[in-house]
């Protein structure tokens, strides 16, 4: 009889029976402390699970119906995620929202804690399927719908920032910007059910949607995950939510104190906005609100730079670079920037590029005695001018120094009583018709705005401020043709309305 197969498997079954003890060793369960037993932290992959926050308690809550689930498909969840994904996709084609819905639940089951899977749903629910209804109290249902999936998406995955931070855009965005809003916000106010304790007067969905921005930024600082949200952006939500909140204040009609409270709100958030600091994506910190401060220390230490000797260094450069333009380059940068053709303007910005002087070179010419403390200077005006970049980066992707103006010019009484005429002016003309009501409210109004802008005479030359004061010149403007009348030759803000008649 041949024993070698026989040999074999025992062979087998021993190596089996051996792996298992380092299998057994490596996935050993953590085992928290008891009065009579210490606690353990487990094997390799337990003590991994917990360095990196993989386990399932510390995503969020476990649903035990999704753990079954995980089990009963026996390793193949991708497959049916894929499945389910598909049929969902074809429910949405066919406008089966029912069938749909149902799809989206099955779906959170087999992938809780992947949280595009709640974003990608949720905006379904809110945005896509919300638009398919006729009625805005259906849509308002589905809106609603789509921002509870996400609630629940939360409780699967707490230490995802970029979840909250989505139901708070959801909250902010859909109810507050919809063609609807005005619907929507007062639906909103009225929705115990989605409300619950929260006070009347916090019912919002801007200061809600703050709610869950400050939230976000919480789990975002405790999860260490700040640097991957783009700060600047991420961090600008907040109290942007505050002026929008102010600002939808003064579009349904509500004026005076309420609103000077809620844009003296906004505006102290907003300047501590910008003097908080912030990791941008190049490792620099910047303070938005600190422009000013760093441009000062930057023209300092360029100064600095020029008293070291010999003097005269930077022309004596600036004509050494100058010989080494083309003649087309020289001539290009001679021309008047008015009188220059486009082939001209590409070759004046290669000449500014060509002219421009380096701090280092200034320091490589400073005497031999002096050109280490130069360079030291030339290296900190390089890093100054990189955080000023950063600075006016900043700056411009939130638009910080307007809403900053906007906060301070819409909290005046004089400003308040200027948009509490334009509204009334508004209401009188688009929805009572009172076309001599209208034109008078109008009038007192723009010449009320000429008065506040007296004391901010920056913002008559902002673009987006004229742009919003179009809105209500061309309003006037329609307003005058209907009575037949001209427009007034001394209007009171003839400098906007010049600066934006495109518009």
């Amino acid at each position: 009889m041949n024993q070698r197969p026989f040999i074999r498997k025992i062979i087998y079954l021993g190596l089996l029976v051996a792996l298992l003890v380092p299998l057994s060793l490596l996935s050993m369960p953590a085992r928290q402390a008891t009065p009579t037993e210490p606690g353990s932290a487990g094997g390799l992959l337990s003590r991994l699970r917990e360095t990196h926050k993989l386990g399932q308690a510390n995503l969020g809550q476990v649903d035990p119906t999704s753990e079954t689930i995980k089990l009963a498909t026996l390793g193949m969840r991708n497959i049916a995620a894929t499945i389910l994904w598909k049929k969902a996709n074809d429910y949405k084609m066919r406008e089966d929202w029912t069938a749909f819905s149902a799809t989206a639940e099955q779906i959170i089951k087999v992938q809780p804690n992947f949280p595009t899977v709640w974003t990608y749903q949720g905006w379904n629910l809110s945005y896509n399927i919300s638009a398919e209804f006729d009625d805005y109290r259906d849509r308002y249902f589905w809106v609603i719908k789509g921002i509870r999936f996400l609630q629940d998406g939360i409780t699967y995955n707490e230490a995802s920032p970029q979840l909250m931070k989505y139901l708070g855009w959801v909250v902010s965005q859909k109810i507050g910007i919809a063609d609807e809003k005005l619907q929507y916000r007062r639906l909103f106010r009225e929705d115990d059910d989605f409300n619950g304790a929260r006070p009347l007067e916090q019912r919002d969905n801007w200061l809600v949607g703050r709610e869950y921005y400050l939230e976000a930024e919480r789990v975002a600082e405790r999860e260490d995950m700040l640097d991957k949200m783009n700060p600047i952006v991420f961090l600008f939500l907040a109290p942007k939510n505050l002026i929008n909140y102010a600002v939808a204040m003064e579009e349904e009609g509500v004026f005076e104190e309420k609103a000077a409270v809620a844009w003296a709100r906004a505006h102290r958030f907003w300047q501590e906005f910008g003097t908080r600091d912030i990791r941008m994506g190049n490792d620099i910190t910047i303070r938005v609100n600190d422009r000013d401060a760093v441009k000062r220390r930057l023209e300092e230490l360029n100064a600095s730079l020029d008293k070291f000797p010999p003097e005269g260094r930077r022309d004596t450069i600036l004509a050494e670079k100058r010989t080494k333009l083309t003649d087309e380059e020289r001539k290009a940068d001679a021309t008047p920037p008015a009188d220059r053709t486009e082939d001209q303007y590409q070759l004046a910005s290669r000449a500014t590029e060509k002219l421009n002087i380096m701090p280092g070179e200034l320091a490589e010419r400073v005497e031999s005695g002096q050109r280490a403390e130069a360079q030291k200077i030339a290296a900190q005006i390089g890093e100054t001018d990189m955080l000023l970049q950063n600075i006016e980066r900043g700056r411009e992707v939130t638009n910080y120094p307007y809403w900053l103006a906007r906060c301070e010019i819409e909290r005046e009484p004089t400003t308040l009583e200027a948009r509490r005429l334009i509204h009334q002016a508004d209401r009188a003309f688009r929805v009572d018709q009172d076309l001599l009501a209208a034109k008078k409210l109008y009038s007192d109004g723009f010449a009320k705005w000429n008065e506040a802008l007296k004391q901010f005479p920056n913002m008559r030359t902002d673009d987006l401020f004229g742009e919003d004061m179009m809105i209500f010149i061309n309003r006037y403007r329609t307003l005058l043709k209907r009575l037949d009348e001209q427009f007034p030759e001394n209007f009171p803000l003839q400098d906007i309305l010049d600066a934006h008649r495109e518009i």
